[in-house]
């Protein structure tokens, strides 16, 4: 075996393994994989979008965070004259969100950055290679599968708001459904310029002075050309985490979502492993992630806020009343997720998003502009105020886990759930499920505020005075993310993705 491969369709996950196929490593893999979304989950992501990655070293060993997420701009809203940023009101079912989108919407992307630098540092194939299976199947068309139909449905008021997106979303005036061939030939033709070009290079002299051009000042938006092309790929060292004997490697500041699904491991870490079947095991999972909720609230991820929070988490499990005040946690479904490990042990998982889309193009690129200083998840503190210049606060953390379980590469899309989606499935695995399919099928619970979300937990005897609102998905839900992992275990590969967001698996 080469390799696996677990994305959030087919075609993602199909160009992957084609790369696979033809001697690439995971990172190589991943990468063709995420320009293939663009074909296979189109209304999930774009180039531009912002993300973070994490890469493990097959030879050393060593792990590394990739943090290409998007920056604020440099500019603010009281500079621009006709600042454009609009709110669309979206229905999740349970709930209503409203998200901006606009000119002024726009944050400076870091995604295709990201991956240039990547597949420079750490891919063995040229760039032409990667982008081909993605530019040949924005020609030819890629079938829309039923999950990211539903998916897109969601953003049908946004997609279809300008002209030109209409035109690529709802050709003829017929929105995407299931079975529907898409196509984007100019996104193709952007790719093959965008390897001709040399990755960033044509980036930073074609892309961004067209960004600046369709969303700077003059049209009400925030980005400039310098900016854009200024923007920097940082690479950090993990948080780590030593969990019933398995190293656990997360992404780090500034991003929020390793943080706490390290204090939520910790505080988990003595007594018995969480379980969703017993009343103490639902207790203990909700009790921690109140905990995690309560100290990103106040700022209080830090170590040394852990005493005190331990002491929290017992008296919590101890007591008998609701854990929080009432708040339902909405948020976007437009998050993918891509998971690659090969033969030789290199792993790669790369979360991103665009937001839930801007509804505008970038010139006649084909690429889809995100909106991702218009999602309140990103700003909690209120729109405006990212310090100018700085990485925006993602929730994204796209994870490995190594020891007895194996090399564990997975990651989420869901917004505030994808810590506890992650939470769940990472124990599941540590507490020794053979099956990754089954740790990832298995019901999942979100606590945030004072509501506790569950999947196919109706009548359950433990919920009675856990939270203060008990919402019940009957079914397996997207609400709960789509953890598509890839694992090496004694020699073997396998891998599962997540069937709530449409993951497929692919054995090379």
């Amino acid at each position: 075996m080469r390799g696996v491969i677990a994305a959030g369709s087919e075609p993602t996950a199909d160009a992957g393994a084609e790369i696979l196929a033809a001697g690439g490593n995971a990172v190589d893999a991943a990468i063709a994989a995420c320009f293939a979304v663009n074909a296979g989950e189109p209304t999930l992501t774009s180039l531009a979008g912002g993300g973070v990655m994490m890469h493990r070293d097959g030879a050393t060993g060593a792990v590394t965070a990739v943090d290409c997420f998007a920056d604020a701009p440099a500019l603010t809203s009281p500079e621009v004259e006709g600042y454009d940023f609009a709110g669309i009101e979206l229905d999740y079912g349970p709930v209503r969100q409203t998200f901006h989108v606009g000119a002024g919407s726009a944050a400076v992307p870091g995604i295709l950055p990201g991956l240039f630098a990547a597949a420079a540092r750490w891919g063995t194939l040229p760039l032409a290679d990667l982008v081909a299976p993605a530019a040949r199947m924005l020609r030819r068309g890629a079938v829309i599968g039923p999950a990211q139909a539903r998916l897109a449905r969601l953003l049908e008021p946004i997609l279809t708001r300008h002209p030109a997106s209409r035109a690529i979303f709802a050709p003829g005036g017929r929105f995407l459904s299931a079975g529907h061939r898409f196509v984007n030939p100019a996104l193709a033709d952007t790719l093959d310029a965008m390897a001709r070009g040399g990755g960033r290079r044509w980036y930073d002299a074609s892309l961004c002075p067209r960004m600046a051009a369709d969303f700077g000042p003059a049209v009400g938006g925030l980005l400039t050309a310098d900016a854009c092309a200024g923007y920097r790929v940082e690479l950090r060292d993990p948080l780590t985490v030593e969990w019933r004997g398995h190293t656990v490697h997360l992404v780090p500041p500034p991003a929020a979502g390793g943080a706490m699904i390290g204090l939520m491991l910790d505080l988990l870490d003595d007594g018995p492993p969480p379980d969703l079947g017993s009343a103490l095991g639902l207790r203990r999972l909700a009790a921690a992630m109140a905990i995690a909720d309560r100290a990103r609230q106040n700022d209080a991820l830090a170590a040394e806020h852990r005493p005190g929070q331990r002491a929290q988490f017992t008296a919590l499990v101890a007591s008998r009343g609701p854990l929080g005040a009432p708040r339902i946690g909405g948020g976007p479904p437009s998050t993918t997720h891509v998971s690659a490990i090969d033969a030789a042990g290199n792993a790669c998982a790369i979360t991103f998003s665009h937001g839930e889309s801007n509804g505008r193009l970038i010139g006649d690129t084909g690429v889809v502009m995100n909106n991702l200083l218009g999602e309140e998840d990103l700003h909690p503190e209120g729109f405006g105020l990212a310090p100018r210049g700085e990485r925006l606060r993602t929730m994204m953390s796209p994870t490995v886990l190594d020891g007895p379980a194996g090399l564990v590469a997975l990651g989420t899309g869901g917004a505030n759930r994808i810590r506890t989606a992650l939470l769940q499935v990472l124990v599941r695995l540590a507490a020794g499920a053979d099956d990754v399919a089954a740790a990832i099928s298995r019901p999942r619970m979100h606590f945030e505020g004072g509501t506790l979300n569950l999947e196919v937990f109706a009548g359950h005897p433990a919920l009675e005075g856990l939270a203060r609102e008990v919402v019940e998905f009957p079914a397996p839900h997207l609400f709960f993310g789509g953890v598509h992992t890839a694992r090496l275990r004694d020699g073997v590969l396998d891998g599962a993705g997540d069937a709530r967001r449409g993951g497929v698996c692919r054995v090379v």
